[in-house]
């Protein structure tokens, strides 16, 4: 489903057609293969019980069994969405402190061997994730190069103010000096401490908050560029994952992990929309409300 440019075979960002269905794909991502049979189902219910006046459905079933006969599709060689990426480091961040924002003695919340290391498999796993997202090779799909690929096409826009484009642009850059201090240190961490054995950069969880908070702003202004006029998506946060806690943990107590959770959600989503240079507010707004749900879903964008 990614095209790409004339003699080339593969897939990567320097050899993909820089078309708007190719960044589509690149930053929203597909659906997963367990879950495309059900949806063309879905929209071929509709369609027969002539709801389908715009034809929409149509078009949605005619790209899905083009999605699902797709060799890189069935392979699993189509990137990861952008979004999916960042939906899973936010989700696994706030999961893990909100266990530890209840006052118990269950072991994982001590200060232990078990406890510290669970923190340090998160810590790597959510840092490695988020790291990739400044990749700057030719032929990385991270956000630094979609977003150097459209910046100035985003300045015209008018999306954002010049002063945080270039402020932006400063932050994906490799130069230490324009570069934020805290997400020096996160890159620091990653590149020193995760990725190679040297010891520790000093960084602190607020600095990975810090470094969230700035892909997701940036991830905002991206999305407001690729998908305007459209409505904000539903985020559903997994209900499941508290399950095997209930033996541990009072019914109180894992309201309050979720109510934590929730509460971390929406302090992210709220640097969607907060200038990174004047603080100030905005409407720049890619995730909607947040629900929970029995599992972890994604729902679409819907053109308004």
């Amino acid at each position: 489903m990614i095209k790409l440019k004339p003699n080339c075979t593969a897939i990567n960002f320097k050899n993909m057609e820089k078309t708007k269905e190719n960044f589509s794909l690149l930053i929203y991502g597909t659906i997963d293969k367990e879950l495309i049979d059900q949806e063309i189902q879905n929209s071929q219910e509709v369609i027969e019980s002539g709801h389908d006046s715009t034809g929409h459905f149509q078009k949605q079933v005619d790209y899905l069994n083009k999605l699902k006969s797709d060799p890189h599709y069935q392979n699993g060689s189509l990137p990861r969405g952008i979004e999916k990426i960042i939906l899973q480091i936010m989700e696994s961040y706030t999961f893990w402190h909100s266990i530890n924002d209840v006052d118990s003695n269950f072991f994982l919340t001590q200060n232990n061997y078990i406890h510290n290391l669970v923190n340090v498999s998160i810590t790597f796993m959510v840092s490695c994730e988020l790291a990739k997202l400044f990749n700057n090779k030719p032929d990385d799909f991270s956000l630094n190069n979609i977003w150097n690929h459209g910046v100035e096409a985003i300045r015209r826009a008018n999306i954002a103010t010049s002063d945080e484009i270039d402020y932006i642009s400063e932050q994906f850059a490799r130069n230490e000096s324009t570069r934020d201090p805290a997400i020096k240190r996160f890159l620091d961490f990653r590149n020193k401490s995760v990725a190679h054995n040297t010891n520790n950069t000093g960084m602190h969880w607020s600095d990975f908050v810090s470094t969230i908070n700035f892909i997701v702003r940036v991830w905002g202004i991206i999305d407001e560029y690729y998908s305007p006029n459209c409505l904000p998506r539903p985020i559903g946060l997994s209900d499941q994952l508290y399950a095997p806690l209930h033996p541990y943990f009072s019914t109180v107590q894992i309201t309050e992990m979720k109510e934590a959770r929730l509460k971390l959600m929406k302090d992210i989503f709220k640097s969607a929309s907060t200038n990174l240079v004047t603080g100030q507010q905005d409407t720049i707004r890619p995730f909607g409300d947040l629900k929970v749900t029995a599992k972890i879903e994604l729902i679409a964008k819907v053109d308004g």
